[in-house]
Formats: structure tokens, sequence, C-alpha cells
């Protein structure tokens, strides 16, 4: 389409609405007793002026309607139920589906349209179940191999216990309505849940990792770990039920732990079955048997009973920078 075309198109448009608009004002003027007696006494006027106004208007009616049309069509509600392999779609639920007729993507390839490119679903009038719990709202992203369902009440989902709300999923490519191969991404457990052999005060978010293990993450909320009270706790799993395989969190308040004064802040990591305690220019330590600080590029390993085991320089326990710090992986020590 040249420049042209669209400087007349648009022109048409502006018109037309521009039309629309007047035709809107006399109608409601009508309404009006004093402006009504005034337009019946010149009806042939106004009602060539309405009629000319409703045909120059006609332009922006049909878009606007066939605009309608397209996204009922997009986002129709069904009047019976649908089944989508192991995912079943009640009547009286929205679905929005983003292709209604075949077409290829670009190597050829048919993609699936109507019901097989389901992208939403409202359970607003009939709850939907998925992995065994009523959900009110799911969004599936077929091609990135994610979903989302946002449930109605706690749910065990793979051995997890999460809360109401946001639920997330992975599944393998063409797996979208093979719910069985559907795998927890993440979601929130409650306050009080135990995990890693301790219970979390607050909520707890927990989510699956590349290595098919789990992290669980708390919030600002202080969690009671090894006599410690820490914050933004994060540790990793191998199970929902297992023991943790390496944790970091930072001091909720200063700490006396063994012979070794900490600033509230100091990141905690455990640390091949022990402690390994980061200090930080503003977050210092000090060895109350000396009273001489812990110089800031050295970290402190001490036992679980606090006793000092060492004092090394940071790279000899594989942190190079402080932008390592807070990550949820167990150290590697180099050799």
């Amino acid at each position: 389409m040249n420049m042209q075309a669209m400087l007349i198109g648009s022109l048409i448009f502006m018109v037309s609405l521009v039309s629309l608009g007047l035709l809107i004002l006399c109608l409601l003027a009508f309404l009006i007793p004093r402006f009504r007696r005034y337009m019946l006494a010149r009806r042939r006027r106004f009602g060539v002026l309405a009629v000319g106004l409703a045909v120059v208007s006609a332009p922006v009616v049909t878009i606007v309607g066939e605009a309608w049309l397209d996204e009922r069509a997009h986002h129709p509600r069904l009047d019976h139920e649908e089944v989508l392999g192991e995912l079943v779609l009640p009547a009286g639920t929205q679905v929005y589906l983003p292709y209604l007729k075949p077409f290829n993507d670009l190597s050829g390839d048919p993609m699936p349209y109507g019901m097989q490119s389901l992208k939403h679903a409202e359970f607003d009038r009939a709850p939907g179940h998925i992995m065994g719990t009523r959900v009110r709202r799911l969004a599936l992203w077929q091609g990135h191999g994610n979903a989302t369902v946002e449930t109605m009440a706690p749910a065990d989902v793979q051995g997890w216990r999460c809360e109401p709300g946001k639920v997330e999923f992975r599944f393998p490519f063409g797996a979208h309505f093979t719910l069985s191969k559907w795998r927890l991404e993440s979601c929130m457990l409650a306050p009080g849940s135990a995990v890693g052999g301790i219970v979390w005060p607050g909520p707890v978010k927990v989510f699956s990792t590349k290595d098919d293990e789990w992290d669980a993450a708390s919030d600002d909320t202080p969690v009671r770990l090894l006599g410690l009270e820490l914050r933004q706790l994060s540790m990793r799993l191998k199970s929902p039920h297992g023991e943790a395989v390496s944790w970091s969190g930072l001091l909720d308040h200063a700490s006396d732990f063994g012979p070794i004064h900490y600033a509230a802040g100091i990141e905690v990591r455990s640390y091949q079955g022990n402690l390994l305690f980061i200090p930080r220019p503003d977050m210092p330590a000090i060895d109350s048997r000396t009273k001489t600080p812990i110089q800031h590029d050295h970290s402190v390993v001490q036992s679980v009973a606090g006793e000092v085991l060492g004092v090394r320089p940071n790279h000899e326990v594989g942190i190079r920078d402080a932008d390592e710090l807070l990550v949820p992986d167990e150290l590697v020590v180099p050799d």
C-alpha cells in the first residue's frame, strides 16, 4: 500500500468518525423537548442531514462492528464441555484463541489453530481441574513450554503444598495438553511450612532448577537456622522432603557466633558441613579474643558449634567478588 492510499484511507476514516460523532449529537439533541420541537418543525432538513451523516459514518461503524465480531471470535465462551487431551474445559469457560484459521509458520510447518491454539482460559462459571485441584484461570505459552494456573485452594503439587494463587509449570514441546507430563516450575508455600528440616515462619517460594533440584527462598521474615536468625534465606534441595544440599542467608541482626562478632547483614553459607561467614567493608566482623577486625576480603569458616576452623581469603573459598554473594549453589573449593 503506497503513501497516497494510506493518506486517503486516513482522511476517509477521520471524516467518517466526525460524521458519527455529529450523528450521535443529533440523536441526543432529539431527546431534549425544546430541540426536538425545533427539529420536527424542520424535519425534511434534519432528515436529509441525518441520512447523510449515517451514510458518511458507515465506514467507522463497519470497522467497529468487524472488530467487535473478531474480538468475540477470538474470545468465545464455550457452550459445551471441550476435552483437549488431558485438559477438560467445562461449559461456560471463556477462552482466548489467537489463531482461528489454518496457516504455516516461516518454516512451512502447520501451526495449531482453533481450540488447539488455546492460550488463556477463564473458569469464571465453573472451576477447572488441573493437577487434582480447582483452578480459576489458565495461561499457556505453547512455544515456550510454560503454563500458569491460578488455584482456588491449597494444593499438593508433586510433593509441595502450594498456597492458593499462581502456580507455574513447564512441559516438553507438544505436551501442552498432556497434564501428566507437566512439571512444577514454582509456587508459594504457606507460612509455617517445613522445608529442609526447618520451619519457615514466613512465605516460602519454591522453584525448580535446571539440575532437577529445588530452591526454596524466603522474604525478609527471619528464619532460625543453627541458632542464627537469617533473612532472605535461600536453600537448595534434591526433593521436596529431602535435606538441604546447600543454603545461604543474611544475618538479621548483629550476632556473636563462637568468638566472632558479626554485623547485621553479613552473608552466611553452608560450607562442606560447616558455616562460612563473609564480612564486607560495610559489614565487619571482629574476633573477640584479639579485638581485631577480620579483613573484609577474607571469610571465616566455623563449625556448627562455633569453633573457628580458619580465616581464609575469599578466592580460596570460591568467592571472587561481591557479585557472587547470595548465590544458592554449593560452593566449590579449588584444589
